[in-house]
């Protein structure tokens, strides 16, 4: 039996050996096709990161060379950063384009006639005067220093007619170019090409594929495989050595070759399967008298239209080991059985009975079941031995699960480096522990914990270590990278600052163990001293060591959590101080209405009966009420400051009465005009001075009239409206051409509007004229069926700065386009939420962050959500939100009311139902309104309320 197993085992080895091998090749295919998708991938992401930062950049909206030339640091730095982007570039819709090329070659440096020391050069075409374009090469150094500019007439080239920016022309998707050979270099690259954000100009970036022909050659399963990356066709993308597949044409130019041009017949039959549309993607084929194996499939890397890999191994290369292991292994089976059979026999038996036993044992701790104890009776020492062996093993797994689960429960890091050093006490044995943590500067260990075996503190002052301090036991430990045990003497003690420890332990220190605790980067974190009262057991200084390892781990695990957090406030606290900080009409109200909503949130979370009775928050609610009450107005940092700050009816970017007044100002210098040339031609009339003196008085007086109603109120009568219609139908003479000198939309707005008439030409003192209109983009615009969910009534234009339109406005100064700009910013906070990967205790920030605009009744926005279909959170941010803006006193435009005047005006918001009256119940009966006034609203603003009279008068609460 011993020789037919032997010989079984040979056999079956050998055969299971070549099974295996050839088995392993479809796992390695797998693993080679997921690896290089993944690196591909990692070529073409980060560039379309890159694009998608740079199309909301001010390039795109540059007019001209120096404003584009302003933005060169930023293109300058997306070369940096990507070592396979070869340039960057931008082109217009006029024809006009500037590109920057890195200069890191010197075959490039020659080819453009570069000077020694450029770093880069920016090509650049500028549309001329008279309608020509002017192209130049500037050379700069690394520190992005000018050091030649050169005309370059021959410099013709047109960006509309290329490939990459027509394909983006359409779309605002990024879109990739199929791989080929860059003109200047003759590497095999690709263009990544995107339209900006505001449709004004198309960028690109080329990036070469050097890098993944690095990885298949990387990747290969033995020296004489073949790996190769197609397109469909059989053309080359990628190859071992990426220099043979590229061929030099006769003019000069060079393409890259066919797979059948490579000279590689394995490679060149398996592209022949592929274009026949085999179905099977993996079979043996002979080539020149060798047997190989080969598999392949596509590839999608982001290159457009998916590749084609191929894998083909010699099946030698892949027999050879198994043919050697299966000599070696029959060889040493063979002596195996000689020397053993005589004995086999007796001691199979000896030891079957108790292996047996112990094998049935040991099989529960592969079930995880280690409370039981391992004993096994035998005679056979090795046998006995191993069972003790066993069952210490079975021991320490266990230790080291139950310290696992218990680090894995504690979410708080001071509880959790405390629960940790007790485990470890326990778990070792020892009288004490000391944690000490590394400070940010990495200078000096910082104890963080101390602890006894009874789990309780060591009330003793532990000082810092500094890690050049003079020769102790954590300080070596460090040094060797491994656990160091010294005797507890004094001087020793009085090394590590450890003097006078034995008073607080209950037996004296013998040992001290220190074992350094590193992360998975090598750094240093911390380092674990346990205090042993007993010998010191070899034992246990390798156990210390192979559970600092955990202890490390968590460490750094939780420290990164915390950073993390740490990093992610920074964050929120960063774009609620720009959106404070964009307008003085909003100040600090990001900051406080966070606080508010806290207030009434732990106001309702402490009710035990009533509406609130049932409401409680958990640490992931407070979480998200934290980041959903501080960003909940960052859609405000698309809202233009125009349109916020709009302090009169005819300001935009400048308040237009300046031209309305200019305008009267040459109505009355016609009218003196027209009463000097009278007096010239007639001698003058006392009653044509008398006329004139009233047209002057007129003018004016309309002008303060129109200069009133540009002011805004609360209210504009018919009969107002009438006057500004007939103030209006006044006219003046304008002599020059109102064309020149304005913006190129401006005069393609004049344009769309019809043919100018010939000067001079009379004109209205106010009009509304088509240039006034804006249209509003596709993309501006709320369909349906959006996934959002919004319905708001979103009008026809994006801006409609009509003169007459605008003074006509009944109440403030805004009308209904600049209302809805103003009102869009929750859509967008929404939608910019919306886009974070927020975790799942986060998940519904958009929620709660988007509903503070809200009504009960549904004639809020951006949903119409009514009452039951908000969260009580969103519900309470939506009563913050208003009770801060009531009696905000940092904002220009208005004083901050009273508390009384607030209280009174949401008191109608709540009959209108408008915010809820339960949550409104609650901020008078808490008197949180109160203690926010006491420590945000001036002395002055705190008046008494009658809260009896103010909730008598509110509707019953639900």
């Amino acid at each position: 039996m011993m020789l037919v197993v032997g010989g079984g085992i040979a056999y079956v080895g050998y055969s299971g050996m070549n099974s295996t091998m050839r088995a392993s090749l479809g796992d390695q295919f797998e693993s080679l096709h997921r690896l290089l998708h993944e690196r591909g991938r990692r070529l073409v992401e980060p560039i379309q990161s890159q694009l998608g930062l740079l199309i909301h950049d001010r390039l795109s909206l540059a007019r001209n060379l120096p404003a584009r030339l302003d933005r060169l640091p930023i293109l300058v730095e997306s070369l940096r950063v990507n070592p396979t982007v070869k340039s960057v570039y931008a082109g217009y819709p006029n024809g006009e384009f500037i590109l920057v090329r890195r200069l890191n070659d010197q075959e490039v440096r020659v080819f453009f006639e570069a000077p020694s020391d450029a770093a880069y050069l920016v090509q650049t075409l500028t549309e001329q005067g008279d309608g020509t374009m002017l192209g130049e090469y500037r050379y700069y150094d690394e520190r992005i220093r000018l050091l030649q500019a050169l005309e370059r007439p021959d410099y013709d080239y047109d960006p509309r007619r290329r490939p990459w920016y027509q394909a983006s022309e359409s779309t605002g998707a990024p879109r990739i170019s199929r791989p080929y050979l860059f003109y200047t270099t003759g590497e095999v690259g690709i263009t990544v090409s995107r339209r900006a954000a505001n449709a004004g100009a198309i960028l690109g970036m080329d990036a070469t594929l050097e890098q993944l022909a690095a990885e298949v050659a990387d990747v290969r399963p033995t020296e004489s495989s073949e790996v190769a990356i197609l397109e469909p066709d059989g053309t080359l993308i990628a190859y071992t050595d990426l220099s043979r597949i590229i061929r030099q044409e006769a003019d000069g130019g060079a393409s890259r070759i066919h797979v059948d041009q490579l000279g590689v017949p394995v490679l060149s039959q398996v592209a022949a399967s592929i274009a026949r549309g085999d179905k099977d993607h993996h079979g043996l084929i002979e080539v020149d008298g060798e047997d190989w194996i080969y598999s392949y499939g596509e590839l999608d890397i982001g290159l457009g239209e998916a590749a084609m890999i191929v894998l083909a191994v010699p099946v030698s290369d892949m027999l050879s080991a198994s043919r050697d292991i299966a000599q070696k292994q029959g060889v040493l089976i063979l002596l195996i059985l000689i020397l053993a059979f005589p004995v086999g026999l007796f001691v199979v038996r000896q030891i079957s009975r108790p292996l047996k036993a112990l094998s049935e044992e040991v099989g529960g701790l592969a079930s995880f079941e280690f409370d039981d104890p391992i004993r096994t009776r035998t005679r056979i020492l090795e046998v006995s031995e191993l069972s003790h062996t066993i069952d210490g093993m079975r021991m320490t797994i266990q230790r080291f699960l139950e310290i696992n689960r218990a680090i894995a429960a504690e979410e708080d890091f001071d509880r959790l480096v405390r629960r940790l050093l007790d485990e470890i006490i326990a778990t070792t044995d020892t009288e004490a522990g000391i944690l000490y943590l590394t400070d940010a500067d990495e200078r000096r260990l910082v104890p963080h914990a101390a602890r006894l075996d009874d789990q309780t503190d060591l009330e003793f002052s532990i000082p810092e270590i500094l890690l050049q301090h003079r020769d102790n036991v954590v300080v070596r430990s460090i040094a060797d990278e491994n656990a160091e045990s010294a005797e507890a003497n004094t001087v020793e003690l009085e090394r590590c600052g450890l003097v006078g420890i034995d008073a607080h332990l209950s037996e004296p220190a013998q040992f001290l163990l220190a074992a350094p605790l590193y992360n998975r980067q090598k750094e240093l974190v911390g380092v674990l001293l346990l205090i042993e009262s007993h010998s010191m057991d070899r034992a246990l200084v390798r156990f210390t060591e192979a559970l600092s390892g955990a202890a490390a781990v968590s460490v750094e695990t939780r420290q990164l959590i915390a950073a993390q957090k740490e990093l992610f406030e920074s964050f929120i606290q960063m774009i609620a101080g720009a959106i404070d900080a964009k307008s003085p009409y909003t100040g600090g109200h990001c900051a406080r209405v966070p606080e508010l909503t806290k207030m009434l949130a732990a106001e309702a979370d402490r009710a035990t009966d009533g509406p609130f009775g049932g409401f409680r928050l958990s640490e992931d609610d407070w979480e998200a009420i934290h980041v959903a009450s501080w960003l909940h107005d960052c859609g405000k940092v698309t809202t233009p400051e125009f349109v916020v700050d709009k302090a009169t009816k005819l300001e935009t970017i400048y308040d237009r009465i300046h031209e309305v007044r200019m305008r009267v100002e040459v109505m009355k210098r016609e009218a003196e005009i027209a009463f000097l040339r009278q007096v010239l031609e007639t001698g003058g009339d006392p009653a044509d001075d008398a006329a004139l003196k009233a047209e002057l008085a007129a003018l004016d007086a309309d002008f303060a009239f129109l200069a009133e109603c540009n002011q805004g109120g609360e209210f504009m009568s018919p009969d107002r409206m009438d006057e500004i219609e007939r103030i209006a139908g006044r006219t003046w003479t304008r002599t020059l051409d109102d064309r020149l000198g304005v913006s190129h939309d401006e005069r393609a707005r004049k344009e769309r509007a019809g043919a100018s008439s010939g000067l001079p030409v009379t004109e209205p003192l106010l009009s509304d004229r088509p240039e006034h209109l804006f249209e509003r983009p596709e993309a501006d615009r709320i369909a349906p069926d959006n996934p959002w969910g919004f319905r708001m009534d979103v009008p026809e234009y994006l801006y409609n700065r009509g003169e007459i339109h605008n003074l006509k406005v009944a109440r403030g100064t805004l009308t209904d386009e600049d209302r809805y700009k103003i009102n869009e910013h929750i859509v967008q906070t929404i939608k910019m939420l919306d886009r974070l990967p927020f975790p799942k205790h986060l998940r519904q920030v958009p929620e709660l962050a988007g509903g503070h605009h809200e009504k009960m009744d549904g004639t809020g926005y951006p949903k119409r959500l009514h009452r039951d279909e908000m969260s009580m959170v969103a519900r309470m941010m939506a009563v913050a939100d208003i009770f801060e803006a009531l009696t905000a006193v940092d904002r220009p435009y208005k004083k901050g009311k009273t508390l009384s005047e607030a209280l009174r005006i949401m008191g109608f918001m709540v009959k209108d139902s408008h915010i809820d009256p339960d949550l409104f119940d609650l901020f008078l009966r808490s008197g949180i309104y109160l203690d926010y006034a006491r420590k945000y609203l001036r002395p002055d603003q705190i008046d008494d309320i009658d809260l009896d009279a103010l909730r008598r008068v509110l509707p019953a609460a639900e």
